[in-house]
């Protein structure tokens, strides 16, 4: 795994974002907001889940702070809005972003970089705690990931 340190260094100087028209997003104009990226991809089985997920740890933050989005490590090409819609479904209220680099990903991901990720930003832009790999529909994940959230959006 790498040491918290260098996956912060990786992931401000790396990762860079487009909306799914083409508009560059950085990690810099996310600062003064929590943010939940869950990296994730077409080829993903529980990728519609994933969303639901994060529709619904959207709708609990509404008119806080706090953003949420669907990153699709996946090549523009591969992750047209049409393509993410087929095995995914329609992402509503959740935005999507395409990372500008889909090699990024591997560069500042665990070692075992699965999909999907979760990376919680706090309001500086900087990665709060580790990434969390893996999802279970059975689990309790929007309360887990409320619970970074919260703490986040306690501080000042």
């Amino acid at each position: 795994m790498l040491l918290a340190g260098t996956f912060n260094r990786a992931f401000s100087e790396e990762l860079t974002f487009a909306t799914p028209d083409g508009a560059p997003v950085s990690v810099s104009s996310m600062q003064g907001r929590v943010v939940v990226l869950m990296f994730s991809g077409i080829q993903d089985p529980q990728c519609r889940d994933e969303i639901k997920a994060l529709a619904s740890l959207g709708e609990r933050y509404n008119g806080r702070p706090v953003s949420v989005y669907w990153v699709s490590v996946n090549s523009d090409r591969e992750a047209s809005n049409d393509r993410i819609k087929r095995p995914c479904g329609d992402p509503g209220s959740v935005p999507v972003l395409r990372l500008a680099d889909p090699n990024a990903f591997k560069r500042i991901a665990a070692k075992s970089q699965s999909l999907p990720t979760v990376v919680v930003l706090n309001k500086q832009g900087q990665p709060f705690g580790q990434p969390r790999s893996g999802f279970n529909p059975n689990s309790d994940f929007v309360n887990d990931i409320a619970q970074m959230v919260d703490s986040l959006l306690s501080q000042k």
